[in-house]
């Protein structure tokens, strides 16, 4: 294992991580649910396991970059928003 993966690993297990996965997996479940979008949906979509989407949606694991980008043009969201919670200032 390389420094980067521990270092990742840890960042993981802290508890301001821990609470940022917990809000994005709300914002996603909650952006689902709204559009009547499944797991197992949006998996076959993004090309991802359903474990992955359900994950996300549980805040265990949080979606790459790449996803969240495609998630947001998709549903018509703002990243920022998507990511981060909070609206971007013009």
């Amino acid at each position: 294992m390389n420094q980067d993966t521990r270092h990742i690993g840890h960042l993981e297990r802290s508890v301001e991580d821990n609470r940022l996965r917990r809000a994005l997996a709300a914002r996603l479940d909650r952006t689902f649910k709204q559009a009547g979008v499944s797991s197992a949906q949006a998996a076959k979509w993004l090309g991802v396991s359903e474990d992955d989407v359900q994950y996300w949606r549980r805040g265990i694991t949080v979606p790459p970059l790449n996803v969240c980008t495609r998630l947001a043009a998709a549903f018509n969201l703002d990243i920022h928003w998507l990511c981060t919670g909070q609206a971007q200032l013009a």
